[in-house]
């Protein structure tokens, strides 16, 4: 599979996560935890090689600025009590700047690439992309001894989830490892 139709394939997962989210906000850390990940190995093993085209300079460029916007909405939607009646709109943002971003991506900067790219690179950033994304996803950082998550602060408002992180209350949410969830 060629590293654009690997990266369509998950935009329709993020987009289904998403969906899912709105109706089930205990879906929300899998959605956060896979847009973690599809932006990580998209900036790697896509987004950082097409800056290298005069073509896609600029493109790439932006592209990662919204990735970086997306993970400010994350980080806000993270620190917000799960149980407020606000958070589905927490949620709502973060789906329609994501669900905006991928549409972009696939109407302008895939098909870009398609044509910058020769086929052997693409099937060969498809492989890496899709190993790479089975290894993140899978990944489980170890937690920290009870004596050592106690000096974590606690922020006000935040409810300390099971096995999260009690600085953000997110559950599997490790602390300086990006912007949301490694954990299932």
């Amino acid at each position: 599979m060629n590293v654009v139709d690997a990266l369509v394939a998950h935009h329709n997962t993020l987009r289904q996560l998403y969906q899912q989210s709105e109706a089930d906000p205990e879906v929300f850390e899998e959605f956060v935890r896979h847009l973690v990940v599809h932006h990580t190995m998209e900036e790697k093993y896509f987004y950082d090689l097409l800056e290298g085209f005069d073509q896609g300079r600029h493109d790439a460029l932006e592209a990662v600025n919204e990735h970086h916007i997306i993970e400010l909405i994350v980080k806000d939607a993270e620190g917000f009590p799960r149980d407020h009646g606000h958070f589905p709109i927490k949620i709502e943002g973060l789906g329609e700047y994501t669900s905006h971003h991928l549409d972009e991506e696939e109407a302008d900067i895939f098909p870009l690439a398609l044509e910058l790219f020769d086929e052997k690179d693409l099937n060969t950033l498809g492989k890496l992309f899709e190993e790479a994304k089975a290894i993140m996803l899978g990944a489980i950082p170890p937690e920290l001894p009870a004596s050592l998550s106690a000096m974590v602060p606690k922020k006000a408002g935040i409810k300390n989830a099971p096995n999260g992180n009690a600085a953000t209350g997110a559950p599997g949410t490790a602390a300086g490892l990006g912007i949301g969830s490694l954990k299932k």
